[in-house]
């Protein structure tokens, strides 16, 4: 039976929302800089440190402190290292009071009606992550053993391991698997050495990390995600 597992940050809600929140209580003053560009940059670094982080060679309050003074150095501004706690408190705050994009919703009681099973695969802190699922209001539509997140399981997309541990307790197959996320490098690479199907939300249109691997699907907005879910299903 085909099996849907989606990605969390910035697949299921957009991630830019409550950081452009934060921005804007935070660092009002300074307008120059594209609020978007600054969380790509954001981003790349705590991706970079993501290993670090995860096995608590960096402390997560550290990291969150640094990819925003790393960040703001990218355009030539300093910020502080309390201004860079001040934005982590706002956006941790804005972090909880995240929705879904209506075509997940929209999608998420397609795949219920037709009785395809659904998870939910992100890497993370685990509380943390839980408090966004739970903000989320997702466990209307899967239970709660079917979140996998990495901080519980010593792996992380996109490691194998990660994928066949997931195989394994779903009791599902790499072929019949299809993995929907944004980041080509956890979601499509992870998918693409594991057996997996993949489908890359993209509507960023950020290039491909890895230029040998191409995704099964790429798409470039929610509306054709809720289309191709449809055809596939």
């Amino acid at each position: 039976m085909k099996t849907v597992f989606f990605d969390l940050d910035d697949t299921l809600y957009d991630q830019l929302q409550p950081f452009q929140a934060a921005y804007d209580k935070t660092f009002s003053t300074i307008t120059e800089i594209p609020v978007l560009d600054l969380f790509k940059k954001s981003r790349e670094y705590s991706d970079k440190v993501f290993t670090q982080t995860e096995n608590g060679e960096l402390p997560l309050e550290k990291m969150h402190q640094n990819r925003m003074i790393h960040a703001f150095q990218q355009f030539g501004v300093s910020i502080s290292a309390e201004q860079a706690d001040a934005f982590q408190q706002t956006y941790q705050e804005h972090q909880y009071k995240i929705s879904l994009v209506p075509e997940m919703v929209r999608i998420l009681e397609y795949l219920t009606a037709k009785g395809i099973l659904s998870y939910v695969v992100t890497n993370g802190p685990s509380a943390h992550q839980r408090k966004k699922v739970q903000s989320l209001d997702l466990l209307q539509w899967l239970p709660e053993e079917h979140l996998f997140i990495s901080s519980e399981m010593g792996y992380a997309k996109p490691q194998k391991e990660y994928f066949d541990h997931v195989n394994a307790k779903t009791k599902t197959i790499g072929s019949h698997c299809y993995m929907i996320g944004d980041s080509f490098e956890n979601d499509i690479v992870g998918a693409h050495q594991a057996g997996w199907n993949s489908i890359w939300v993209n509507p960023k249109r950020k290039p491909k990390t890895v230029p040998s691997i191409q995704p099964h699907y790429e798409i470039h907005s929610y509306q054709q995600l809720e289309a191709l879910i449809k055809e596939l299903f």
